[in-house]
């Protein structure tokens, strides 16, 4: 997983975003890896949350609705040079925390980020044990 994915990422339970990341184990890799193109909203790739700094690229107003801070406020906090060393990390395990329910926890596994609830990874892998032992 990257930290750019913490830009989209939201609790499934109850929507709230972004997500904490708590950082197990991570790969830095050591080739330059080429961006992609940076938003024209932001001037940098994400495009709203920018995890790798700890940093939002909008404002949330009164009304819940977003608004982009200004690029030259976004530039004094997170660079391209920024961008590109996130890019080089890999993040093989942690969880993800939300941050309106601290029991909504989420882990990493294998560098995939398992976006289920205790509950429905029970209810799944009840399932399943209880149809192999039908077999």
């Amino acid at each position: 997983m990257k930290h750019r994915l913490m830009d989209l990422l939201a609790c499934p339970i109850d929507k709230s975003w972004p997500l904490k990341l708590e950082i197990s184990e991570e790969v830095k890799e050591i080739d330059t890896i080429s961006l992609p193109l940076e938003n024209p909203n932001t001037g940098v790739v994400c495009g709203f949350y920018c995890n790798f700094k700890q940093y939002s690229l909008v404002i949330v107003n009164d009304a819940d609705e977003e608004e982009n801070k200004s690029i030259k406020e976004i530039k004094e906090n997170v660079k391209l040079e920024d961008c590109q060393k996130c890019f080089q990390i890999d993040i093989q395990s942690g969880k993800l925390h939300c941050n309106m329910d601290k029991s909504h926890e989420y882990e990493i596994k294998e560098g995939i980020p398992v976006m289920l609830s205790k509950e429905k990874i029970e209810e799944i892998y009840g399932k399943r044990k209880s149809k192999s032992k039908k077999k």
